[in-house]
């Protein structure tokens, strides 16, 4: 796990619900360490204990790490130290994975077209010109993969932006199966295609 090359995925642990995946490529690794950068900036304390995810014979796993040195040359990079074995990570949680740079959009009650910034297997994030109220029931309409997922959500978060428009987290009804599995169909491919994109990255 985690060779030099590969695509990887960083969690940071955190007090929040919230578990966002951070997309990266592993530069360097060896039996007790590896360096990894990111396609976006994060920021880390030294001594931090994180997890670190991957594709292992075509399953998603895990294993933990601890941030050793923030490098800024010759390359950028950070330095994990690996703590633990690797396991599988499929099936236990729910992960938000970006979907930046695909064409998965939501229809939002009324509002057509709004551009989706993440997905779960419980819900994802959408951007509206409409504000809506926390805790409302919306009828949603997610595009994505070709397929069309038809039902409510819930407004759990909210949070305006500069521009004006408003960021929601929505969450689909647990006894809503259907809906469900469309999610989590959805976020695999997500992650299958962030993971062969990182590969691809010189």
């Amino acid at each position: 796990m985690l060779a030099r090359g590969q695509a990887m995925f960083l969690l940071i642990p955190s007090l929040s619900k919230t578990k966002y995946l951070h997309p990266g490529k592993v530069i360097e690794s060896d039996g007790s360490s590896f360096t990894a950068e990111f396609e976006e900036a994060i920021i880390l304390e030294l001594g931090s204990d994180v997890i670190v995810f991957c594709e292992v014979n075509r399953k998603f796993c895990q294993q933990g790490a601890i941030v050793r040195e923030i490098r800024s040359s010759p390359e950028v990079g950070i330095i994990f130290e690996r703590c633990g074995e690797v396991v599988s990570a499929e099936g236990r949680e729910s992960y938000r994975v970006s979907t930046a740079a695909t064409e998965i959009t939501a229809g939002v009650g009324r509002e057509s077209a709004c551009p989706v910034l993440d997905v779960s297997n419980e819900g994802f994030a959408a951007v509206t010109a409409k504000k809506l109220n926390l805790g409302s029931i919306v009828p949603i309409k997610l595009h994505g993969e070709g397929h069309t997922l038809d039902t409510t959500a819930r407004v759990q978060t909210l949070r305006e932006r500069p521009d004006g428009k408003f960021r929601y987290g929505f969450l689909v009804p647990r006894d809503d199966v259907a809906a469900r599995k469309f999610l989590q169909r959805l976020t695999a491919a997500m992650q299958q295609m962030q993971l062969k994109r990182i590969r691809g990255v010189a």
